[in-house]
């Protein structure tokens, strides 16, 4: 009875970490927001029932032989070697099952970096221990058009005596978005999990995500890649406003900026861009602050995207 008590206990104890975990955080992902989020959050799910079925049909049975054949029941050892029916079927249908879950996950990967078109761009640049955040559509040489600098404090992520401040990229609802992502100085990551965007910002390096907010929201977002003392300070928000007020806050910020807005640009097709799928048209290439901190970093590692 004592030893029975003991592993009552000893159970227990063990799962008392996740419930409490789970009393913080409700684990899965956050209510996905656009094509992109939707087709993470999907194929998450999916695999999810598969691993949960899995684990069902292993822990029923070693549950149900370890109470059976317990020591005190069994007189003699079992004789027997082998059976062919049980190795075919957990050697054919484990492999079938990793196929099923790497064409699903392919599908994504496609999907997810195929840039779409008729996008606008938006350039990120990351740094210790911030973002800066410029539309080069709109840019015009030595003119970047950028998100402004915040204005008050941010009570999601402020701590008492610690005040935090976030800066905001604004975005259109509906309008596919292109991210053109490097560093100045170590690795960063973008990562906004509403939208399912996660890229790394690697100085020397351009890479490239997309999302579409496929409705007005103002989501959270923070660097994922370990980057120095203050990495847990690192955040950002992601709004997305309806194309009316979007249009009235890049026209502000164009204004502040000095740009003539009616003076032209000459599109450019970049290709040849590592990863992905499609092409990325940018309006001046001239103006693009990726390029040129990209470019101003000393790196043998992969190449930046061809402009052409």
């Amino acid at each position: 009875m004592l030893k029975k008590l003991l592993s009552l206990l000893g159970m227990l104890a063990l799962a008392a970490p996740a419930l409490a975990v789970e009393s913080i955080h409700p684990g899965g992902f956050p209510t996905p927001v656009g094509p992109t989020a939707v087709e993470i959050s999907w194929l998450y799910n999916i695999i999810f029932v598969i691993i949960a079925v899995i684990s069902v049909f292993v822990a029923v049975p070693i549950l149900y032989i370890l109470w059976k054949y317990r020591r005190d029941k069994v007189s003699k050892p079992a004789t027997f070697s082998h059976s062919l029916v049980l190795e075919l079927i957990w050697t054919i249908v484990p492999a079938l099952i990793c196929v099923v879950i790497a064409v699903l996950s392919y599908r994504a990967m496609i999907m997810i970096r195929t840039m779409p078109e008729d996008a606008m761009n938006v350039e990120v640049v990351a740094y210790q221990f911030g973002w800066d955040f410029y539309y080069p559509d709109v840019s015009q040489g030595d003119k970047h058009v950028s998100a402004p600098e915040p204005k008050g404090d941010d009570p999601d992520v402020s701590l008492p005596g610690a005040p935090r401040q976030t800066k905001t990229l604004v975005v259109p609802v509906g309008k596919p978005i292109v991210l053109h992502v490097t560093a100045q100085d170590v690795i960063h990551a973008f990562f906004v999990p509403h939208l399912g965007t996660k890229i790394d910002a690697i100085p020397g390096r351009i890479n490239y995500a997309w999302f579409t907010a496929t409705e007005p929201g103002d989501w959270l977002g923070q660097c994922a890649e370990l980057c120095g003392q203050a990495h847990g300070e690192m955040f950002f928000r992601v709004k997305a406003v309806p194309q009316a007020e979007f249009d009235a806050y890049l026209a502000e910020q164009v204004k502040a900026a000095g740009i003539d807005p009616t003076a032209g640009t000459s599109p450019t097709i970049v290709t040849g861009a590592e990863g992905i799928s499609g092409t990325v048209v940018m309006a001046d290439p001239s103006a693009s602050m990726v390029q040129k901190v990209a470019g101003s970093v000393s790196t043998t590692a992969s190449p930046s995207p061809t402009v052409q």
